[in-house]
């Protein structure tokens, strides 16, 4: 439209029953002072040939003037599913696109132009899906502040599989982000139902650098990696993964602060007795943890159906280099800090943790759990 000046500050567009679907979209703050040359291109789908539906929007616009917030709702009666939008401090121009199911890829670009004062492109911004299964509502739910011009950001499950290499990561939700700019804040969590994963996931992050990924390696670990400085703060968990038959872990825990990369190995031996390697942290702090569930009459009958609260007694040991510098126990979990280490040698040192259940001590502070 070429110069349209609007009566009201907000337009509302409604639409319901096409094909199933409902649609609520709320723009608010359109300039009422003055005409503006205003175009937009919208184009909303769902793949719905999976069995995760993804819902895509592809939206391109300028509308003369920068908008206070735009809400939006789409709810698909056919495939059960409903998606919300809240874009906070919306720029006058810019190219979007998103797709939330199973996956979540976000990309964005917004010309320096129309940048707030703050060399941000948008406030805040949330995106949820939530999926009907087995008569309850399960989100998956992504929220972000401070975004920059340029974004890029891949949420998806990595898909290469092999049962005879170690299992403990495939399968995994890996992480993809890159911009042109630094201290954007991230938030996902998705129930394990609603993108059909096994287990919940949750991940916040706060001041992320310009690149930041999460992603399995060749050899069947997982690697964080971040550029410059690192992440300032991260919090990873997953909740109720069933990891082998009789053993069900509750949580997983992972958190690091100023975090510039960190890998994650499982080695099985004996037994499928784990040994756990975590090596290539440079910087900063970290602290894992996890919490398992037992059902040890899966395989011996004395047992029966009774459940225990697994308690692991980690020995881990710390190498600096070639030798080892350190030596701990820690009860489901692991502590380490080079943020001294780091700053003196400027980031040289790389740090190794070989992480053993110690057997008997292990046995014992089950049996103490399970009797208090």
């Amino acid at each position: 439209m070429s110069q349209w000046k609007p009566l009201r500050e907000q337009l509302t567009i409604e639409v319901n029953g096409i094909e199933g679907r409902d649609m609520d979209l709320v723009i608010n703050g359109l300039d009422t002072t003055k005409p503006n040359d205003v175009s937009a291109n919208a184009v909303f789908f769902t793949q719905d040939n999976l069995t995760v539906p993804r819902f895509t929007v592809n939206m391109d616009y300028d509308l003369g003037s920068k908008l206070d917030s735009v809400h939006a709702i789409f709810i698909d009666r056919i495939e059960n599913t409903r998606v919300e939008t809240l874009i906070d401090e919306v720029p006058q121009s810019m190219d979007f696109s998103a797709t939330i199911g199973d996956i979540f890829i976000i990309d964005l670009e917004v010309p320096d132009r129309f940048m707030t004062e703050s060399k941000t492109s948008i406030n805040k911004l949330m995106i949820q899906q939530l999926r009907f299964v087995d008569g309850y509502w399960w989100p998956a739910t992504a929220f972000m502040r401070n975004l920059p011009g340029i974004m890029s950001l891949s949420a998806v499950p990595d898909n290469n599989f092999n049962i005879r290499e170690d299992t403990s990561f495939q399968g995994m939700m890996t992480l993809d982000y890159t911009s042109n700019a630094e201290n954007m804040d991230l938030y996902l969590e998705a129930a394990g139902r609603a993108v059909d994963y096994r287990g919940d996931i949750l991940m916040i992050a706060q001041g992320l650098p310009s690149t930041f990924k999460v992603e399995t390696t060749d050899d069947w670990g997982v690697r964080v990696a971040s550029s410059g400085d690192g992440v300032r703060s991260l919090y990873m968990k997953q909740t109720n993964m069933p990891a082998m038959p009789g053993m069900m872990v509750d949580r997983v825990e992972l958190i690091g602060q100023d975090l510039k990369s960190a890998t994650i190995h499982v080695h099985r031996g004996p037994y499928e007795y784990p040994v756990i390697i975590l090596d290539d942290i440079t910087n900063g702090r970290i602290v894992a943890s996890a919490q398992v569930t037992t059902q040890p009459g899966y395989y011996v009958d004395i047992f029966g159906d009774r459940e225990f609260d697994g308690r692991a007694v980690m020995l881990d040991t710390q190498m600096t280099g070639p030798l080892p510098t350190a030596s701990s126990l820690g009860i489901n979990g692991v502590v380490s800090d080079l943020s001294v280490v780091g700053t003196l040698t400027g980031g040289a040192v790389d740090t190794r943790h070989i992480l053993l259940v110690e057997p008997m001590t292990s046995m014992i502070a089950s049996t103490l759990a399970m009797l208090g």
